[in-house]
């Protein structure tokens, strides 16, 4: 039998660095409040099958995320922490599959290296603090591949359901890419080291591929049966073929916007990333001075992996940040086989100190990130910043940065054990610092209008706004159409334009609650308030 044990502190670890504050901020709109109130929603209209946002059916992701969130929340209500639950188990499973795998292929020191490392690294942290289907996807996709490898090692049939299992899972969390990726990285891998047998017989495994569809096929039935053609046009053509086609929602970048994105991904291991790059040649076969060498192949598959990530998400139109965490797994394993070729603690202060640089600057940039933007809730949120990233920030970030610098300078550990230290100052720092006052910022408002309306009992149309965290708070589904004389709105203050009378019954930030008047309300209110204003301004006036 395997050996499966772990380390009981290793498990905390993860569990501490996965789970920390997990509650400790609002949902973030647009992304969180809407795969949150999707999920909500499901309870409220008693359909598991097609997901809605308010009376909009919701064709962005498949099924499999909003019925692990459904879960969670049907167990522990619907606390922030408990849509983000399954993220951070996926977290928590994800660094699990890489120590696993690593300590087959390596050892047990370079998985313990490696589990910690893929905790700590920012963007996989964060996208395991979210409550979005990206980190199902990254576990499911890093499984597969992971697996993928073991088969090259120990064909078996066993393996290759797995394999089609988890692919399938994988297609009802985000669709073709859980099939797309693994099928590119495995045809170049198997092809280039001469194993062409396998390759076929893997890729036409009919059991695998029954065992497939009976997975993903019946959701995907079912929602065409419910929604026709517009699931055709809104999920397949609209989230899959025109992201990568066109720039959705102005999500663009250069060609080389992911390999700067990297050190950030994966701070604070810059230098472990930086250190790697040698490693490169033991995947062509060229060890040493020799260029007849026998390839690594371990290193082979892992550096096609990260590679076929990068290009293709490179040459793809819409560019999120989150997307290259596809590819960041090879890289964990690649840093922790080789954290000991960093040497240099002047290259391991580097990157570490641009982060912590950035955030005692970040006060001082808030003005100069004001009048670089259009969007008024953006700007009332940029604003409303200032009040939470000010000189106290600014105070607890530079701390934070020479703790970090006497902890890379210490000499009676590694450079690299140091950065994981660094990580455990940087998991704090954001996630009880930077993030609760960036959620305070851009979010409060949100959840003071959907208090009151709650308290106002009241049904609310939504207006011109898309920030559906307002109805996990609320806990109903609002329509969206414009207001009848006596209905009641929430809305966005620039956009009330569209209501011919209004009375606004509360304002938090850019965010109102309206009620729509007549035009004789609206007079009638109008000299209510020049009546009472105007003994005001008779003793304004006899002050002066």
């Amino acid at each position: 039998m395997r050996n499966l044990s772990v380390p009981y502190w290793l498990i905390a670890a993860l569990i501490a660095f996965f789970f920390v504050n997990l509650g400790g901020y609002l949902l973030f709109d647009h992304d969180e409040g809407a795969f949150s109130e999707a999920t909500r929603g499901m309870f409220e209209r008693g359909d598991f099958i097609t997901t809605y946002l308010n009376d909009r059916v919701r064709f962005d992701k498949p099924i499999l995320i909003y019925w692990l969130q459904a879960a969670s929340i049907s167990v522990f209500g619907t606390d922030v922490w408990a849509f983000r639950l399954p993220s951070a188990l996926s977290g928590l499973a994800w660094a699990m599959a890489i120590f696993f795998f690593t300590r087959r292929y390596i050892n047990q020191p370079t998985a313990i290296a490696a589990a910690l490392i893929a905790a700590a690294a920012l963007g996989i942290n964060m996208i395991a603090h979210v409550a979005t289907a990206d980190a199902l996807l990254n576990v499911i996709l890093a499984s597969t591949l992971l697996c993928m490898y073991h088969y090259t090692v120990s064909p078996s049939n066993k393996l290759l359901l797995l394999i089609y299992a988890l692919m399938a899972l994988g297609v009802l969390t985000k669709g073709p890419v859980a099939v797309a990726i693994p099928l590119m990285v495995s045809a170049i891998f198997f092809l280039w080291s001469s194993m062409k047998d396998a390759f076929f017989k893997a890729i036409f495994f009919i059991p695998g591929w029954i065992l497939f569809l009976l997975i993903a096929a019946p959701w995907y039935i079912l929602e065409y049966l419910a929604q026709g053609q517009d699931f055709i046009d809104g999920f397949i053509l609209k989230h899959n073929v025109n992201r990568f086609n066109n720039a959705m929602e102005g999500h663009d970048g250069g060609p080389l916007f992911y390999i700067f994105l990297l050190p950030f991904i994966l701070a604070p291991f810059g230098a472990l990333l930086v250190r790697i790059v040698p490693s490169l040649k033991t995947a062509l076969g060229k060890n040493g001075n020799s260029d007849t060498s026998t390839p690594d192949l371990l290193n082979r598959f892992l550096w096609i992996w990260f590679l076929v990530v990068l290009v293709l998400f490179s040459i793809a139109s819409t560019k999120l940040p989150h997307y290259i965490l596809y590819g960041v797994t090879p890289l964990v394993i690649l840093m922790a086989r080789y954290r000991d070729w960093l040497k240099s603690r002047l290259l391991t202060i580097i990157f570490p100190s641009l982060f912590f640089a950035l955030m005692v600057a970040f006060p001082l940039l808030i003005p100069t990130i004001i009048d670089g933007l259009t969007n008024p809730i953006e700007i009332a949120a940029a604003e409303r910043a200032a009040e939470y990233i000010n000189q106290d920030f600014a105070i607890i970030a530079g701390i934070a940065w020479l703790l970090s610098v006497v902890l890379m300078l210490w000499k009676r550990i590694s450079p690299w054990f140091s950065l994981i230290l660094v990580g455990v100052v940087q998991t704090l720092f954001v996630w009880f610092v930077f993030v609760p006052a960036i959620s305070e910022a851009q979010q409060r408002p949100v959840w003071d209008a959907a208090q009151f309306a709650k308290q106002l009992g009241e049904p609310i149309i939504t207006q011109s706004i898309d920030m559906p965290s307002f109805n996990v708070y609320f806990d109903k589904w609002t329509e969206r159409r414009g207001l009848e004389i006596g209905e009641v709105g929430y809305a966005r203050e620039d956009r009330l334009k569209k209501i011919p009378h209004y009375d606004i019954l509360f304002q938090s930030g850019p965010i109102v609650i309206v009620r729509r008047i007549s035009e004789e309300q609206a007079q009638l209110l109008e000299q209510q308030r020049l009546e009472e204003q105007t003994p005001l301004l008779k003793e304004q006036t006899g002050q002066q």
